[in-house]
């Protein structure tokens, strides 16, 4: 038998930053402020397309790093994310 090992990757994003409203039951040991990349992170594997987009437009070069150094992001997710990067490029 085989066990994983999961490798901690260490957060770049970690800046205390408001938790905007609808994004706090994604961080519930928080109350007001959290780490950037954890918002973010949260965001990414626990909420709807509309919170997902919105946690892009506030922060998207953040969320394009963080989307892409953590393998548990959904690959429906990181679509989304190339896609609206694609489109704000010439």
């Amino acid at each position: 038998m085989r066990i994983a090992t999961q490798n901690r990757i260490k957060p770049t994003h970690t800046e205390q930053t408001l938790i905007p409203g609808e994004l706090g039951k994604y961080l519930w040991e928080h109350k007001k402020t959290a780490p950037l990349e954890k918002i973010i992170l949260r965001t990414l594997l626990y909420g709807n397309f509309e919170e997902i987009r919105k946690i892009y437009l506030l922060y998207p070069a953040e969320t394009r790093e963080t989307a892409n150094r953590y393998p548990e992001i959904k690959r429906g997710v990181l679509f989304w994310i190339k896609r609206w990067n694609n489109a704000k490029s010439p």
